[in-house]
C-alpha cells in the first residue's frame, strides 16, 4: 500500500461553508428570550440589508488561469496509471507543448470554475460526467490521443498539425454563413 500525504488545503473546496459534522459542538447556545406582550419594532438600516444585485455576490475564480488550475487541481486530483509503451494511457509532463491538450484543459478549467461557482448542488457532478470524462478519454488516449506515444524520456514532441488544403474562394461565404 502506498501512503499518500493528506492534503490540508482547500483544493476540493466546493464553497460550502457547512461543517462536516465531525467536530463536537461545544459552543453555548444563546438563551431564547421570553415572549413579550408588547409589540417590538426593529429598524434595519439600509446598509445592513442583503444585497439584491447578484453581480455584487459573484464569486471569483479559484484559479486565474489554466496553468494554476492544472498544477493546483488537475494534477493532484486526477490520477491514472500511465503506460510508457504504445496503447494504454499516455501523459507527457510537458502537457503545455500540445496545443490540443492546452485547449482541452483550458475548457475544463473554465467549466470547473463555472461549476464551482454554481448554486446547483449537482453542478460539480455534472462537470465530472459531462466535461472531464470525455476530455480525459481523448487527452490520455494512448492510441490516437494528442499525447499518444509520449515517453518518459520525453523524446516524443507530439503529432504534426493535420494537413489542410486552402478553402476555395467561391466556398468561403457559403461555409461562413451556413448557419445564419
Amino acid at each position: 500500500m502506498v501512503n499518500l500525504p493528506r492534503t490540508t488545503d482547500d483544493r476540493w473546496d466546493t464553497g460550502n461553508d457547512a461543517g462536516d459534522g465531525d467536530e463536537a459542538d461545544t459552543t453555548e447556545q444563546p438563551a431564547v428570550p421570553e415572549p413579550s406582550t408588547q409589540p417590538q419594532h426593529t429598524i434595519v438600516p439600509e446598509s445592513s440589508q442583503p444585497a439584491t444585485h447578484p453581480e455584487q455576490e459573484k464569486k471569483q475564480p479559484k484559479y486565474t488561469n489554466v496553468i494554476d488550475w492544472v498544477n493546483g487541481f488537475f494534477l493532484p486530483v486526477i490520477r491514472r496509471r500511465i503506460s510508457d509503451n504504445d496503447g494504454g494511457l499516455s501523459w507527457d509532463p510537458r502537457w503545455w507543448a500540445y496545443p490540443e491538450v492546452v485547449a482541452r484543459l483550458t475548457a475544463l478549467h473554465q467549466a470547473w470554475e463555472e461549476a464551482r461557482m454554481s448554486d446547483s448542488m449537482s453542478a460539480m457532478s455534472s462537470w465530472w460526467i459531462q466535461h472531464l470524462e470525455p476530455h480525459l478519454r481523448v487527452i490520455l488516449d494512448g492510441d490516437t490521443g494528442p499525447m499518444a506515444n509520449a515517453k518518459s524520456d520525453r523524446s516524443f514532441m507530439g503529432w504534426p498539425a493535420m494537413p489542410a488544403d486552402p478553402v476555395p474562394p467561391e466556398l468561403v461565404d457559403k461555409i461562413i454563413s451556413q448557419h445564419d
